[in-house]
């Protein structure tokens, strides 16, 4: 694959064919508590929903992140290619997180070369990087070394994997406003336990859209 020197990210990118959850968040990882969620309510000395109000929460989080297509909760990812894209590949769902320990601030690319062997391409923070990264860039992008090219690889389906971590580091991190749309989501959906009716009110909180706005990001190849 020939490389064609500094084009935009945006005419050097292709579709991915898939992207999984190699490790999903924690409970700790919420961006917001049952005890928030609650005082939100003002329900905090009724403990018999806090099941309830924990999978409100994490629905709530799920929401918030596909609308604005970024991961607030830290998780793994593998997204797949037929091929590497031409020159730089845009890693799905910011922010890419690279501020963790040495050992999770890792970029690993898994590809079938033309003879059917599968080869592994490495970038960590401190230590071995075949590759380069830009985790400055909306979304984090993957990029050859300076001059270089992809490998050639045999084109079959998902011959080409990435695993990468994403997500905001900390619940601290996780912005407020964001933090804020999940307690209103869980909030509406507590009190309306059933689909909404369109004619009479929303099914979504009109707040929430304002208040995930600023962190939306849906402009992916």
């Amino acid at each position: 694959m020939t490389f064609h020197g500094w084009q935009s990210a945006r005419s050097t990118t292709r579709s991915y064919r898939s992207l999984v959850v190699s490790t999903a968040p924690t409970t700790d990882d919420r961006p917001v508590t049952v005890a928030e969620a609650k005082e939100h309510l003002r329900i905090v000395d009724f403990t018999d929903d806090d099941d309830y109000i924990a999978g409100l929460i994490d629905a709530a989080r799920k929401w918030c992140e596909d609308y604005c297509e970024r991961t607030f909760a830290d998780c793994e990812y593998t997204v797949a290619f037929d091929d590497f894209p031409h020159v730089r590949i845009e890693l799905p769902r910011p922010p890419l997180r690279l501020n963790a320990s040495s050992s999770e601030a890792t970029v690993s690319i898994s590809y079938v070369d033309t003879g059917g062997t599968t080869q592994t391409l490495t970038w960590a923070e401190s230590g071995t990087q075949d590759f380069r990264v830009d985790k400055d860039y909306t979304p984090g992008l993957a990029y050859p070394l300076y001059l270089e090219t992809w490998p050639s690889t045999r084109i079959d389906d998902k011959a080409v994997q990435i695993t990468y971590l994403a997500g905001y580091g900390s619940v601290a991190a996780i912005p407020q406003g964001v933090k804020h749309a999940c307690k209103m989501l869980v909030s509406h959906w507590y009190t309306n336990r059933e689909a909404a009716d369109r004619a009479g009110m929303k099914d979504v909180p009109l707040g929430v859209y304002d208040l995930l706005a600023p962190f939306a990001w849906k402009q992916y190849a």
